[in-house]
């Protein structure tokens, strides 16, 4: 019995790996491998001030540094950029192709260089300089079209780049071979196990965990990018950049998360004690590889501060869900009830509806 019990939890270790791993590469497939998804992300930045200053600093770093007779007005070009320029409707359009040119540079030749260049930004920007010149300066030369940044074909740049096209090729397919494959899963361990309650509220555990420990992992992730930065302004851009792309599947990770457990809770699995889980394994293997797992997370905890608080936060808030759901189920559907199985599918499923209807506009 332990021995089938260990194979019913080693499937379930599976189909959590391939449900998480089919997850984050199905959400990149249709975000950020998709051209339209891609360049409409992009222009979402620019609803982020410090966006749109870094764009002005770009944009007038550039000119000031290809044209050093336009190097004194520097201040000005970046406040022109920041404050009007980037609010226009038409440097928005031009943005959204910018992004997509660059999608295909990234995406379909390695070997040529890829940069994010707003066609018509050098026009407008004169433009708007003179608007805000007085009549004795405005001669105002005409400007280019700088690049806000460029992603080389060679050196390390260039080894990632060539990586990214079969990448792209074989993400979704391969998405779509493991989630089939982690449902498979879930249902072979459904009905392997006698007691198919305690199958289904062991397959809702496996659906949270792969949900919870991408939302952490994408927290974590978030953390370790931004500890590269010394300055707020610096997080603030780049945390806009990786919310407009990460921030979905930090959402949907936890809606998945919180279904599973729902589902778990539903099942009328064991709830959780602190005493069983801080008791000790009572065999000497079990002893061992309590202690190994609790150094490998102590070794994490020094190297990798956040993932390790994140996924922290992540179980206790998950177990707060699981004993919520549990309580509300016997409230609703108490042993007592003729109509307990009922009742309880009934909840759950307005629960599950109500994470779809709490996750999807915000989505």
């Amino acid at each position: 019995m332990e021995v089938h019990r260990r194979g019913i939890a080693s499937t379930l270790a599976v189909a959590a790996a391939c449900l998480l791993i089919a997850g984050i590469g199905g959400y990149g497939t249709f975000t950020v491998l998709d051209r339209d998804e891609f360049a409409d992300r992009a222009v979402a930045t620019l609803g982020s001030d410090e966006v749109r200053e870094e764009v002005g600093a770009r944009i007038g770093a550039r000119l000031a540094s290809e044209r050093p007779e336009l190097s004194p007005g520097e201040q000005m070009m970046e406040d022109a950029v920041a404050e009007a320029v980037t609010a226009d409707p038409a440097f928005h359009t031009a943005f959204r192709a910018g992004a997509a040119r660059l999608h295909d540079g990234l995406f379909s030749d390695p070997d040529a260089g890829a940069s994010l260049v707003v066609d018509g930004s050098g026009a407008m920007l004169r433009t708007e300089l003179q608007k805000r010149l007085p009549q004795s300066q405005l001669d105002v030369p005409r400007m280019e079209d700088v690049p806000l940044f460029t992603i080389s074909a060679e050196g390390r740049e260039g080894a990632l780049r060539r990586l990214v096209p079969p990448l792209a090729d074989v993400t979704l397919p391969i998405s779509i071979v493991l989630g089939i494959g982690g449902f498979l899963l879930l249902a072979l361990a459904v009905a392997r196990e006698r007691d198919h309650r305690r199958a289904v509220w062991g397959a809702g555990l496996a659906v949270a965990a792969a949900g919870g420990l991408t939302a952490a992992g994408v927290t974590a992730v978030q953390d370790f990018v931004l500890d590269n930065f010394d300055t707020g302004f610096g997080d603030a851009v780049v945390t806009s950049v990786w919310d407009a792309y990460l921030a979905d599947l930090r959402l949907w990770a936890l809606a998945v998360g919180a279904g599973g457990l729902v589902v778990a809770a539903a099942a009328g699995g064991p709830r959780p004690s602190p005493a069983t889980l801080l008791a000790a394994p009572a065999s000497r293997r079990g002893r061992a590889l309590r202690a190994t797992g609790l150094l490998a997370v102590a070794a994490l905890a020094v190297q990798f501060p956040e993932l390790v608080l994140h996924t922290g936060l992540v179980a206790i808030a998950a177990g707060l869900v699981y004993v919520a759901a549990g309580d509300l189920l016997r409230v609703v559907a108490p042993p007592s009830c003729a109509a307990r199985r009922l009742r309880a599918a009934a909840l759950a499923a307005a629960l599950l509806g109500l994470i779809a209807v709490a996750a999807i506009p915000v989505a």
